[in-house]
Order: structure tokens, then C-alpha cells, then sequence
């Protein structure tokens, strides 16, 4: 019964998709508003049937139905409740059917907020009717939503039936059996899916002559919603793997991390270049193709993970699931880059590039820092597969290219952004720049001359150390130089003018928010990248070592029944040098349907630093060998997640506090409201000329 709901549920989300992209096709030819309804509640019923098929899985992991072959694959009846719910995502097909039931949640919801935008003064009203534009973005949604579906049910179906019905199932792979199993996946497919929503928004407004920048509100929200959600996945993907693989790392540019990391880069890049188009109307035709792109590299992380042409420790085996996927993204940059260069009249800069040390110049240079990360980025993943169809070899690109190459380019983002505060629009912002720097600059030297007396003399640390605080100190001083100023205007408390500045711009505050997360992260990756300690030690029970200032002895050994596991823990007594001890029990598991050992870290963690230990091995007679690791600051990194993440939502939040009433608008007589009308379509016209000869961004 469970697989003839599963597979009626996918075959009627491919009909329900079709039907969707059809009712919106001929909404936007005929205009029918009843078309585009009927479409918006096709993509509400697709949201259902998805749920159903999910739901379907769900109760059959839950459950240990072996007869599909997904759930014998990936859960065993010994495996814990909440595993067996995360096996939904751990293998190709479950994954599919996530990011597809996400996917067209956000599309439901994306088609029932969907409203009629107005043209602003800084553009001309949309040259066709918004049902066109509405169309285009549902009849998007469906292709998508679409895809995923027809791909599930002809090449990945997770109801697939077993030809040999198991006695047990083959249980989880060991290093997913970790909390991180259950957020990570999720929470990045959230971001990946996400950021179908402002492509989407995109091909609507191109195709509907939109010359307007009303159109990228809703595109703003999206895109913050998704770099959040990408965001939080990579940082909790980066803790998982410091606490499971134990090496004691948390990125080691790995083909899969890098894809979650490319569409990173360039939807930050977007959120910052879609400031600029909003205020200014410039940087059109940048921000498109961050959309597009942003859209496109999601699905080449897919291709990467799921079409087996990289090898990596998180992708899948090859299948001919990637060769759907590289024939979906070859279509989709295809698309993308036609429209974009069809429509490109509608992406004319509205103003030129003014100062090259002002708010415009430096988030240019900020777009070109991002892509230029990306791009390298792009190619060391891609290496093994370029290098083979050149050379007829895989070779690989290890860490160190990306350490030398991208680590510095990120430095320079961060210096970039220290002064991201005080920068302002116009001719005269290299003045006000000057002036505003002043303090965070002094700021940055005493700091600099702090960690220089302290004998620090690593030059990787002190650019480190003088670029985060100056990016502090600049945020600091932005804050209290506005708080003042609010203070004298409005007579206000302190406290109040600080509270109603906050809230009059949570997109300005909630951004420096992020920005204080991200310097957290930026200190403590640097710190626990420059500055660890390792050491293997080989110790019988009572024996004591010092590392670091600390004398660690292994008080003894036993042997734990886990529920599929049976493990070899360590008990160590750590002895710090204030005289405090601690407890750590790092294990070395063997799971009943694998044959690999798994081991499992003990952290102790402080602000400063984490005691990172690992019972690497263990010869049958009571020897084992430890493996201890100090890395410095890496809970700076999970604190600034936290905060990163703090920032984002305030970003997202509408006004809290409530508004003064403002007085009604004087009426206009109706010959002032036409020569307004003349006058404004005269600009435009004016606007439109001058847009060939302008510098366009």
C-alpha cells in the first residue's frame, strides 16, 4: 500500500507540474486571470502531492519495509528512530524527493505572494500586462518542480520494490550516524531550492519589459532567505565534519563542500549588488547574471554530488542521474544566457559609475572579488575532469592551491568590507571615506602593535588581526556616529534612539550583524589554521603525557553496547595548568553491518581553544594510541554562525516598533497631475537615450 501511494503520488506530481506550466502558458497568451489562478493552485496541489509521497517514504523507514530497495539500503531495525528518519535524505533518491517537496513549497508560496508590483519613479511601468509576468515566473516554478519529478519517477524512484525481499536492511552509512545528519542535509537544500525563487523572479520581469526595480523586492527577501539557509548548512556541515571525521579539520576543500560554497559566493555578491540597483538603479545587468548564475551553479553542485564524475567522500556513486542533471544545466545556461542578452534593453544602468572610492566603487570591487573566488574556485573543483579530457589524466587540486589562492582573496573581501560603514554614495564620498576611517584605521595599528608586543609575528595573523578590527571598530563607530545623530534630531533616550534606529533599517543593521559574524568566523579560522598543535601519543592504562601545558592520563578502558554499535571507549583524565581537570571518552566503534571503524572525538571546548581527542587505534593489549589536537579559537567560528545567523533574520523582520502617524498627502488638481505625467514620461525618454552612452554595471 505504502509504494502504490509513493508512486501515484510521483507519477500525479508530474501531471499536476504539466498542468501547472500549461494553465500558466496560456494565462500569459490570453491574459486570463482565472488561468493564473488555476495555475497558482495547481502549484499549491503539486506542494500536497509531494507531502503525500513524503510522508509515504517517511512511514516506510520508520517502519523497515525492506521490500523497497531505498529502505533496505539505507536503514536496518536496530538503527535509532531519528536515523531512520534522516535516511530520508541519505541516499540519491530520498534527497530528490526533499529538495523536489521544498521546492515546490516555496513555489506554492512563492505564487500566492505574488502581487502586482508599480513602477517607482527611477523606472517606467512594465510594457505588458503583470499577468505575463506572473505566468512566466509559475510556468518557471513548474519546469523545475517538473524536472525533479520526472527524474524520480523514471530514473531515481525511491519506492523502487526489491527483486529479494531482506531479512534486515544494510543499515546507515556510520559517519551519518551523527546529529549533524538530521540539520545539514535540509537546511542546505533549503538554500539550494530557494534560490529557484529569484530566477524565476528574473525571467518574469525580463520577459514582461520590466524597467522598473520594484520588481527585486520579492527577489531581495528570497535571496536573503536562501544565503541564510545555504549559510547555516555549510557552517553546521563544517561541525559536523570537525566532530566525525576526526582529523581534527572543518573544511578541506573537498569537491562537495566547494559546491555548496560556489552558489555562496555569488548569491552574496547578489545581496550586495542588489543594494546598489534598488538606491540607484545601477548594476542591472550584474545582478541578473548573479541570479542566473547563482540558479545555475546549485544545479552544478548537484551534478558534481550526485553524477559521480569527482571523486569525494559525500558523493554518490556515478548514475545516470547526473547525465540528467548536466542535460538540465546545459539547458538552463543556455536559457539563461539568451534571455539575458535577448532582453539586455530592459538592464540599462540608470546612473554612471561615480567614484570609484564610493559605496558603488567598492561593491563593484566586492562583485568582482566574489565572482573571482568563485571562479577559481569553479575550476580547482573541476580540475580532475578538465585535466582528463586535455591531458587523458585526473589530476587533482589539493588544499594548498586554495589556501594560497582564495584564503588571500577573502582577506582582501573582509578588508573590503571594514569599510563598508562608512561608505556613502556621490563625488564626494572619498572625502567623508577619509574622514569616517580615521578612528577604525588607529584601531586597527593599536591592535596590530598589541599582538606584535605579545611576540606574535606570524604575517598572515597580523593582516588577520588589523583587518577584523578595523571592520569592528568601523561597524562601532558607524553605529554611534547615527545613534548621536538621532539623539540631537529627535531629543530622544539614548537607548530609545538606539532602539528606533535599529529598527528603521534592519536591512543596514541586521547586514553589520552578519558582517560581526563573519569576522568571528574570518578570527577563528585563521587562529586554529596558523596556530595548531598535534601529537600521537601511544599510552597503556595509568599512563600520563604532557601536550600543551597539560598532563593527560588514560585512567582506563572499556568496551559499550550501543544500539547497532559495539565501541572501545578511552576514559582520559586532562589535568589543565591552573590545576582543573576534565574527563574526555573518545570511542573507536565497529558497526554491526560495516566493516570500517568509526572513531568518535572528544572535544573540550573554551573560547580559546579546543582539546580535540581521538582514540586512533588500540593493539588488543591494552596499548592505544591518542591522537590530541589544540586547535585555537575554532568555537569563535560556531559563535559567529550564531550570529551570522541572528543578522540574517533581523534582515528578514518587518518594522517592530510602532510608527508615528504621518498627515495624508495634499490632494493635486488634475492639470499639476498631468504635466507631472508629461514630465516623468519625458525623463524616461531622456533616460532611455542616454542609457547607450552611459557606463552600465
Amino acid at each position: 500500500m505504502t509504494g502504490l501511494i509513493g508512486n501515484f503520488s510521483l507519477a500525479a506530481a508530474v501531471l499536476v507540474s504539466l498542468l501547472a506550466l500549461f494553465t500558466a502558458l496560456a494565462a500569459a497568451r490570453f491574459e486570463s486571470a482565472s488561468l493564473l489562478r488555476w495555475s497558482k493552485s495547481l502549484l499549491v496541489a503539486l506542494f500536497g502531492v509531494f507531502t503525500v509521497g513524503s510522508i509515504a517514504l517517511s512511514i516506510a523507514l520508520v517502519n523497515c519495509e525492506f521490500a523497497f530497495d531505498y529502505v533496505a539500503r539505507y536503514t536496518e531495525r536496530a538503527l535509532p528512530f531519528g536515523y531512520k528518519l534522516a535516511a530520508f535524505w541519505a541516499g540519491q533518491e530520498g534527497s530528490l524527493l526533499l529538495w523536489a517537496w521544498l521546492l515546490a513549497g516555496m513555489s506554492a508560496l512563492c505564487g500566492l505572494t505574488l502581487k502586482q508590483q508599480q513602477a517607482g519613479p527611477s523606472g517606467s511601468p512594465s510594457r505588458q500586462s503583470p499577468i505575463l509576468e506572473h505566468a512566466t515566473v509559475l510556468a518557471t516554478l513548474s519546469i523545475v518542480c517538473g524536472f525533479f519529478a520526472f527524474l524520480m519517477l523514471f530514473a531515481a524512484n525511491p519506492f523502487k520494490v526489491s527483486d529479494v525481499i531482506p531479512a534486515d536492511g544494510h543499515g546507515l552509512n556510520p559517519m551519518l550516524q551523527d546529529p549533524g545528519m538530521i540539520a545539514h542535509p535540509p537546511t542546505l537544500f533549503l538554500g539550494y531550492a530557494g534560490y529557484t525563487i529569484p530566477f524565476a523572479l528574473l525571467v518574469g520581469a525580463l520577459l514582461a519589459g520590466r524597467r522598473d526595480n520594484e520588481w527585486l523586492a520579492p527577489v531581495r527577501r528570497w535571496a536573503v532567505f536562501s544565503w541564510l539557509l545555504l549559510s547555516i548548512g555549510i557552517l553546521l556541515g563544517a561541525q559536523w565534519a570537525y566532530v566525525e571525521l576526526g582529523w581534527g579539520g572543518y573544511w578541506a576543500w573537498d569537491p562537495v563542500e566547494n559546491a555548496s560554497l560556489l552558489p555562496w559566493l555569488t548569491g552574496t555578491a547578489l545581496l550586495h549588488s542588489i543594494v546598489i540597483q534598488q538606491n540607484r538603479g545601477m548594476f542591472k545587468k550584474w545582478n541578473a547574471w548573479l541570479i542566473a548564475a547563482t540558479f545555475i551553479l546549485c544545479i552544478v553542485g548537484t551534478y558534481i554530488t550526485r553524477s559521480g564524475v569527482i571523486d569525494s567522500v559525500h558523493s554518490f556513486g556515478r548514475s545516470l542521474i547526473g547525465t540528467f542533471f548536466l542535460v538540465f544545466l546545459l539547458i538552463a545556461i543556455l536559457f539563461s544566457v539568451a534571455i539575458i542578452a535577448i532582453r539586455s534593453r530592459f538592464l540599462r544602468s540608470e546612473h554612471e559609475l561615480e567614484a570609484l572610492m564610493g559605496k558603488e566603487g567598492f561593491f563593484l570591487a566586492t562583485n568582482v572579488l566574489l565572482v573571482g573566488m568563485t571562479i577559481v574556485t569553479l575550476v580547482g573543483t573541476m580540475f580532475p575532469v578538465i585535466s582528463e579530457l586535455l591531458a587523458g589524466q585526473k589530476v587533482t587540486v589539493g588544499p594548498s592551491f586554495y589556501n594560497k589562492v582564495v584564503a588571500p582573496l577573502g582577506l582582501v573581501l573582509v578588508a573590503l568590507m571594514s569599510v563598508g560603514p562608512l561608505l556613502v554614495y556621490g563625488r564626494d564620498a572619498v572625502a567623508k571615506l577619509a574622514r569616517g576611517a580615521i578612528i577604525p584605521a588607529i584601531i586597527a595599528i593599536i591592535t596590530v602593535a598589541v599582538f606584535l608586543a605579545m611576540g606574535l609575528r606570524n604575517i598572515w595573523a597580523l593582516i588577520a588581526a588589523g583587518v577584523a578590527s578595523c571592520a569592528l571598530a568601523s561597524i562601532l563607530v558607524d553605529l554611534i556616529r547615527s545613534t548621536v545623530a538621532r539623539i540631537r534630531t529627535h531629543s530622544e533616550n539614548p537607548l530609545v534612539a538606539l532602539l528606533k534606529l535599529l529598527d528603521n533599517n534592519h536591512r543596514r543593521y541586521g547586514g553589520q550583524v552578519v558582517h560581526v559574524g563573519v569576522i568571528m568566523i574570518v578570527v577563528g579560522v585563521t587562529a586554529s589554521s596558523l596556530f595548531e598543535q598535534k601529537q600521537d601519543f601511544v599510552m597503556k592504562q595509568g599512563e600520563s603525557v604532557h601536550f600543551a601545558g597539560r598532563r593527560i592520563t588514560l585512567s582506563g578502558l572499556e568496551t559499550i553496547d550501543g544500539p547497532n554499535f559495539v565501541a572501545l571507549q578511552a576514559t582520559l583524565t586532562v589535568t589543565e595548568p591552573d590545576g582543573a581537570t576534565t574527563t574526555a571518552a573518545p570511542q573507536i566503534r565497529k558497526y554491526e553491518k560495516w566493516e570500517q571503524l568509526n572513531s568518535e572525538v572528544s572535544i573540550n571546548s573554551s573560547w580559546r581553544q579546543d582539546l580535540y581527542l581521538t582514540l586512533a587505534a588500540s593493539d588488543g593489549h591494552g596499548g592505544v594510541t591518542i591522537q590530541a589536537i589544540v586547535n585555537p579559537l575554532v568555537s569563535w567560528i560556531w559563535t559567529g554562525g550564531v550570529v551570522l545567523t541572528v543578522g540574517g533574520v533581523i534582515c528578514l523582520l518587518p518594522r517592530l516598533l510602532p510608527q508615528p502617524a504621518t498627515a495624508p498627502a495634499p490632494a493635486t488638481d488634475p492639470n499639476t497631475q498631468s504635466r507631472i505625467q508629461q514630465s516623468d514620461r519625458r525623463r524616461s525618454r531622456k533616460s532611455d537615450r542616454a542609457g547607450t552612452v552611459q557606463a552600465t554595471a
